[in-house]
């Protein structure tokens, strides 16, 4: 019961949210909220979802049989009179008449590989599907994080632009009165034409990612959001060769290069079973035509395997499975190569970032603070100003860009992994 309740709160939130995009400028979203609207209104899984129901519909059709023919033929000529029936005044005789029907029996099994393959052309197209799905979540949950972080980077430089804004005026009205150099006024002016420049970079970026956005979870173009994240940085990675046999086990890329070797195998055992000529059983009735009236018969119909035993499509299929092995193994090893390199950079990411916990961002805010009041108060000089308000200030953008760089590492991981295991 709770289980349906939940369900159901989290269908009218989706609802709720869906409609608040229609009306409102900007939507309060986070990681949750996001992958259940995309799930659901992705139009590109949509698309995709019909790519499996038409390998299921295949399978289907591999498994009919095939359909017996009917021939039909009726003398035109009555073969007594030598004139046709609908002349003949005599009526002597009878029309001659004789049926057949054709039925052909696939042998050596050639139906129960056909579904086979069937089979595994439904697990590639499932694959695929799973490929779409980890592709679009990862743009999806690295657009996220990327536009977290940009709007916290662009928070910072919006309150100092203020603040340094307001420093400016005040400067140019002293500059004006004498008591300071114009020289000083151009240096404070320089620095809020410096934060302006980044301002107007974050937010171009963010109206590429939020278009990106609004595409993957098909909301409207003019939908702009605030995304709401908890910051963690301690994320306890576990040794790699776990994520490696994930990876070897979950990773759609390596399920469907080994689905294509069994695809392969499958192709090799049909055009051996091809090899082996098909039956064709046939009944038949004849009238008159034969040595006897109603003459019954019943016949067997099979081509001689003397020239063509499929010998070509069978030595190519081998090479079809040697060939796709050595593209299993291929990549296997380049998601196991690339996994490796994204995991140690997650891990210098990591521990870069516990050196500087959350202390440490307060502690550039309030220097940046503490600077620009010694300056108003004339305790430090314009270049002592600049040179630490520009540090702090950087030191906290770049702090900014490390933590979404980790979160970046660990999409990446979950990625190759193919399945999101790691929080």
């Amino acid at each position: 019961m709770k289980i349906k309740i939940r369900i159901c709160f989290l269908f009218i939130l989706i609802l709720s949210n869906t409609h608040s995009l229609r009306s409102a400028d900007t939507l309060k979203i986070n990681f949750y909220i996001a992958d259940s609207v995309f799930l659901t209104n992705n139009l590109s899984l949509l698309s995709a979802k019909y790519n499996i129901s038409t390998a299921e519909a295949l399978k289907i059709q591999a498994k009919v049989y095939p359909n017996p023919s009917l021939y039909y033929e009726n003398s035109l000529v009555n073969k007594y009179t030598r004139t046709d029936y609908a002349t003949d005044p005599t009526r002597t005789g009878s029309s001659e008449n004789v049926v057949q029907v054709n039925q052909l029996i696939q042998l050596a099994g050639k139906r129960n590989k056909q579904i086979k393959i069937a089979d595994i052309n439904i697990k590639l197209t499932e694959t695929d599907f799973e490929n779409l799905l980890r592709t679009l979540r990862f743009q999806l949950h690295s657009n996220l994080s990327q536009l977290y972080y940009n709007q916290l980077s662009l928070k910072l430089l919006d309150e100092e632009n203020k603040s340094i804004d307001k420093l400016s005026g005040n400067i140019e009205e002293q500059v004006k009165k004498g008591f300071i150099s114009m020289s000083e006024g151009i240096r404070i002016k320089s620095l809020l034409l410096e934060i302006d420049k980044q301002r107007i970079d974050f937010a171009n970026t963010n109206l590429d990612i939020t278009a990106e956005i609004n595409t993957i979870l098909n909301f409207a173009p003019n939908t702009f959001m605030n995304v709401e994240m908890k910051s963690n940085s301690n994320i306890n990675l576990l040794p790699i060769n776990t994520y490696l046999d994930s990876a070897n086990t979950y990773n759609p890329d390596v399920k469907k290069s080994n689905y294509l070797i069994d695809a392969a195998k499958a192709q090799y055992n049909l055009n051996k079973a091809m090899a082996v000529p098909n039956a064709n059983l046939q009944l038949t009735y004849d009238k008159s035509g034969s040595y006897i009236r109603n003459y019954y018969g019943f016949g067997v119909g099979i081509d001689l395997p003397t020239f063509n035993r499929n010998q070509g499509n069978i030595k190519a299929s081998g090479f079809q499975i040697s060939q796709s092995e050595n593209d299993f193994k291929l990549q296997q090893q380049t998601v196991s190569s690339i996994l490796y390199s994204v995991y140690q950079r997650s891990v210098n990411n990591e521990t870069i970032l516990k050196n500087y916990n959350n202390i440490y961002e307060a502690q550039l805010l309030q220097m940046m603070d503490n600077v620009l009041e010694s300056y108003q108060k004339r305790i430090i000089t314009i270049v002592d100003f600049t040179n630490y308000y520009e540090s702090y200030k950087q030191s906290y953008l770049t702090l900014l860009q490390i933590k979404s760089s980790l979160f970046s590492n660990i999409e990446q991981l979950n990625f190759l992994i193919g399945k999101p295991i790691i929080k």
